[in-house]
């Protein structure tokens, strides 16, 4: 049977209505918490600069590319923290036990100490994000938590609910969408939020697309209540993995709890957030491409398409930002 992503907005402004209460103050004070940075003599080097830039091009392009569309003198920045974002996902994945893994993640937490004084580490990568802390006044807060909860992940290995992961997703995945919030120059409740959304359609798509490996291994991602709700037999998927049809309704379910998020997102966010945001908030796009993907190939997520570079991205991405949202009047049926 074919299914579709829910895309009832009568449903999302429901989900968003909530959040947007929940949210609406600790924001306020976030904003309002905010310290003027000192500006410093930059400290990377070009080389610098161009090994963030390829790191970040061949372990994660379609980020990549969504740098490609903000403003020239914030892009750096942005690859930095990319870069650094995915020197901590290889520790967790390259490591050959718990212990090494932490060893790396505490280093990582001296390093974005150092990086908020005038003598960081010195590597490449913790030069290029130091300037963009100097530079643009990154939050040291966005920083220490990609690098905790990423430790969190590793240590937890698995998630008993779909919200704890919609909450791993507001703050492992959101907390790159912040600083590049931050070195736009944007302050704004609105664009947090949305920034936050994002981040759960993020941790979403990342968990289904992992998911033939980790079944591979002996692992799933999926949290533990779709598991049951679906009865996923997840020993007989250890054995043989593939498509079942519990699978299946699993995948689809969860997969309709992130491309709601970024419907809601350019539905109400967007709209209210200000135009200098939509850069940093583009990271929606390809997450949507990925997701409609996965659609057509009927929540197959061993749909080996599912596992190559879209072409599409590119070009829904300059659509998106010449339009100012990804949204279209399609989307909704």
């Amino acid at each position: 049977m074919n299914r579709c992503l829910v895309r009832n907005p009568m449903r999302t402004r429901s989900w968003l209505n909530g959040s947007l209460q929940a949210c609406l103050g600790t924001n306020s004070a976030t904003a309002a918490c905010r310290q003027k940075h000192s500006l410093q003599a930059p400290v990377a080097r070009p080389s610098d600069v161009e090994y963030c830039r390829l790191l970040v091009q061949k372990n994660d392009y379609d980020n990549y590319l969504v740098s490609l569309f903000s403003p020239k003198h914030t892009r750096e920045a942005v690859w930095g923290i990319r870069a650094m974002n995915v020197e901590l996902v290889r520790a967790g994945e390259t490591t050959t036990n718990d212990m090494a893994a932490r060893m790396r993640y505490s280093y990582w937490r001296d390093t974005v100490n150092s990086l908020y004084t005038s003598s960081p580490v010195q590597t490449p990568i913790s030069r290029v994000v130091h300037d963009a802390v100097q530079r643009f006044g990154i939050s040291r807060t966005w920083l220490r938590r990609l690098v905790s909860e990423r430790q969190n992940a590793l240590e937890q290995k698995t998630f008993a609910t779909s919200a704890d992961v919609e909450s791993y997703g507001e703050r492992a995945y959101a907390c790159l969408i912040h600083p590049h919030l931050e070195a736009l120059g944007v302050r704004d409740m609105h664009a947090d939020n949305a920034a936050r959304a994002i981040g759960v359609a993020m941790a979403v798509m990342a968990f289904i697309r992992s998911l033939p490996l980790l079944l591979a291994q002996g692992r799933c991602d999926l949290p533990r209540d779709l598991v049951s709700k679906h009865k996923v037999d997840l020993e007989d998927l250890f054995d043989r993995p593939r498509l079942t049809p519990e699978l299946q309704d699993a995948v689809y379910d969860f997969a309709t709890k992130g491309y709601t998020r970024l419907c809601g997102v350019a539905e109400i966010y967007l709209p209210s957030s200000p135009s200098t945001a939509l850069p940093a908030l583009l990271a929606a796009v390809p997450v949507q491409e990925w997701l409609e993907r996965l659609e057509r190939a009927n929540f197959d997520p061993f749909d080996k398409s599912l596992q190559r570079r879209s072409l599409r991205v590119l070009w829904r991405l300059w659509v998106a930002s010449r339009r100012g949202s990804w949204l279209k009047k399609s989307n909704y049926h």
